[in-house]
């Protein structure tokens, strides 16, 4: 009897590290969270005229709970974002729609512009979705 006392008084701290591995394990199997994913995450235009540019982006949930848009704000007045719609189900997407106009401000040369969407991703809170392109000076 004795014996057996002190074997189970050995066994006892690894079987409550048991316990508490199992109930982690199970806990983590429950932690739902969304993952945002823009695609492509750069646009490089090359050399575009001095007029309204249109893109498309693709905005992916990756994760496994609703991926919820809270915020698309723009680097630049001159560019415009819409998304599609602001709740995105675990596997699908939504487009964001972007629009430039360079003509509006008369802008050539060098352009960067970054479109930014605040979500509830806990890994990734703000994303970016950006284009390039190198804006033709209009001639006269």
């Amino acid at each position: 009897m004795h014996i057996m006392q002190i074997k189970l008084s050995r066994l006892r701290p690894i079987l409550y590290l048991l316990v508490l591995l199992v109930a982690g394990l199970l806990s983590s199997c429950n932690n739902k969270t969304p993952q945002i994913s823009i695609q492509p995450p750069l646009q490089d235009l090359g050399t575009q005229p001095q007029q309204l540019i249109d893109l498309v982006f693709e905005v992916r949930n990756t994760g496994n709970a609703d991926l919820v848009i809270e915020k698309v704000s723009v680097s630049c007045e001159c560019t415009t974002a819409e998304l599609e719609k602001s709740t995105i189900p675990p596997g699908e997407s939504a487009e964001l729609r972007v629009k430039f106009d360079p003509a509006e401000d008369n802008l050539f040369g060098e352009i960067q512009r970054i479109i930014y969407l605040r979500s509830n991703d806990p890994n990734q809170p703000e994303a970016e979705a950006e284009f390039r392109a190198t804006i033709q000076k209009p001639e006269g």
